[in-house]
């Protein structure tokens, strides 16, 4: 008989559920999704700041880890791991350089060369789960076209993100991609918003333009799906931080990709890294760093810009912004009901007993890839 017991932990940095499983195989998969950070982080981010001497901010912060939440580049990966490519900078070089502990990565967007480039990004997280976080966005918006058993499909596979997904653009370079929404409530979009928060999975939105429309439909998918963890892809381009602190003020559900690239090298920005201190301030615990692969500033920049704004935050906000806020999205996640199965089978095959697996989603995909070979 299969037995279950829930324990619910609460202390100082840990939050979360473990749910027990046993009785199968002989082995024990616990449901573990408590997210614990190190207090320390902060005391060493202090220590690094004192220790500026006029080198690059990503020299003084390489041991603070990063995640870059928005990375279109699983085509140019895939071209440096399979070609020979020894006269450039490859991804994973920079990513050494620039500090980059995690990204988020996928390819195009809401259209259907996305599929593709999804299959990449699984690919390469396989290789690499300690660098990539996989993410999707080959998704018909269009009722009758299986958008959200296609979501289904993917997060119980074990994709870790929804996005980038474009729920509007009129004037975004992309703006033509055949998948794209009419506005954030249109078509499937209300039901894949209930998909992900079945699955605890945050999904990026592009929405542009950030105003009028567009921004009424965004509040009532975050005041309709409160469970649904939303992701503003780079929020702060063309947006100004009073219109951030109106809708951080409304919804504990929202996330700000903020591109710092965006704001600090393009000549469009109407602002400065300084103006959206504040707010991000403000609300600690809803933002986060996305590169956005550099677009029309190189993401060499990007990842500067990234250093240059985590310098004007104060300790507890820095680590924050910088890895905690998302890493708990993916910390969070509990595994699936086919990575379950997935584990018990391989676990069967391989004839492993007496064995017990603390795992959430991440750590799920991790065994399976480490079982699997």
């Amino acid at each position: 008989m299969k037995r279950i017991w829930i324990v619910v932990l609460i202390g100082l940095g840990v939050a979360g559920i473990v749910i027990i499983l046993s009785g199968h195989q002989g082995i024990q998969i616990i449901q573990d999704t408590t997210y614990q950070y190190e207090k320390s982080i902060e005391q060493e981010f202090t220590q690094m700041k004192k220790g500026k001497t006029g080198q690059p901010l990503y020299e003084v912060y390489h041991d603070l880890p990063v995640i870059d939440v928005h990375n279109h580049s699983v085509e140019y990966f895939h071209m440096m791991e399979s070609r020979n490519m020894n006269h450039v900078k490859s991804v994973k070089e920079l990513w050494q350089q620039y500090g980059i502990d995690h990204t988020v990565l996928f390819g195009d967007v809401s259209e259907p060369s996305a599929i593709q480039t999804d299959r990449l990004s699984w690919r390469y997280y396989q290789e690499y789960p300690d660098l990539i976080y996989p993410s999707f966005a080959g998704i018909p918006l269009e009722k009758g076209k299986n958008g959200v058993e296609k979501v289904q499909e993917q997060l119980e596979k074990g994709y870790l993100n929804v996005g980038e997904i474009y729920a509007a653009s009129r004037f975004s370079p992309s703006a033509n991609v055949r998948w794209k929404g009419e506005h954030p409530y249109s078509g499937v979009l209300p039901e894949i918003y209930e998909v992900v928060a079945e699955y605890t999975t945050p999904i990026m939105l592009h929405i542009d333009p950030p105003r009028g429309k567009n921004m009424s439909y965004f509040r009532r998918a975050l005041t309709n799906h409160p469970e649904t963890l939303f992701i503003f892809a780079h929020g702060n381009v063309y947006t100004s931080p009073k219109k951030f602190e109106n809708l951080l003020a409304d919804y504990d559900n929202l996330y700000i990709d903020f591109f710092a690239g965006f704001t600090q090298y393009n000549e469009s920005s109407q602002y400065k890294l300084r103006d959206f201190v504040p707010v991000i301030e403000k609300y600690p615990n809803q933002f986060m760093l996305g590169s956005d692969s550099g677009v029309e500033i190189g993401i060499e920049k990007s990842y500067q810009a990234m250093y240059e704004l985590i310098d004007q935050l104060t300790p507890a906000t820095a680590v924050k912004v910088a890895y905690q806020n998302y890493e708990r999205l993916i910390e969070e996640q509990p595994f699936t009901k086919y990575q379950k199965n997935r584990i018990q089978e391989l676990a069967e095959e391989l004839m492993i007993e007496n064995k017990t697996y603390r795992l959430n989603k991440h750590k799920a995909n991790e065994l399976i890839f480490e079982l699997s070979n």
